[in-house]
């Protein structure tokens, strides 16, 4: 992470590659060669040996904001894999210091089966960007806009 002068900058996140027709001429990294992640932090599929994909950056990122949020990486520092194994998704909760109406949206991103992924990394930025609602809004069900 790198503090610029307009917020914080997440860079070097796993093997980046380019978005297909974006930079085409950047050189890509071969994953068949080495992989070039932290176990800790790199989803189930990646573990497998999946190539990487939206969803797996989600579960990263994930992490991440739920070890800033909380000082504690969600899975006791383990793999995805060996996190599943004993089930530690379901002690998840809700770090203190997290907002509370962004809760949803984190715990999709930390799902273990990509499929369930159904949080995208714009959806997790925009928990910072929108306030959380109030009660008279959540009272009437108007939660967004």
């Amino acid at each position: 992470m790198i503090l610029a002068e307009d917020g914080l900058r997440l860079f070097d996140y796993g093997l980046g590659q380019p978005i297909d027709g974006i930079l085409r001429t950047l050189p890509r990294l071969s994953r068949n060669r080495f992989k070039a992640w932290t176990t800790r932090y790199a989803a189930p599929e990646l573990l497998d040996g999946a190539e990487p994909c939206a969803a797996s950056d989600v579960y990263a990122l994930a992490c991440l904001l739920f070890e800033l949020a909380s000082g504690q990486h969600p899975f006791r520092r383990l793999s995805a894999k060996q996190a599943k194994t004993v089930a530690l998704d379901k002690e998840l909760r809700c770090p203190a210091t997290f907002p509370t109406h962004g809760w949803p949206a984190l715990r999709s991103a930390l799902a273990f089966d990509s499929d369930k992924r159904t949080t995208s990394v714009a959806d997790l930025l925009n928990i910072f960007r929108r306030p959380a609602p109030s009660r008279l809004q959540r009272w009437f069900g108007r939660t967004h806009g």
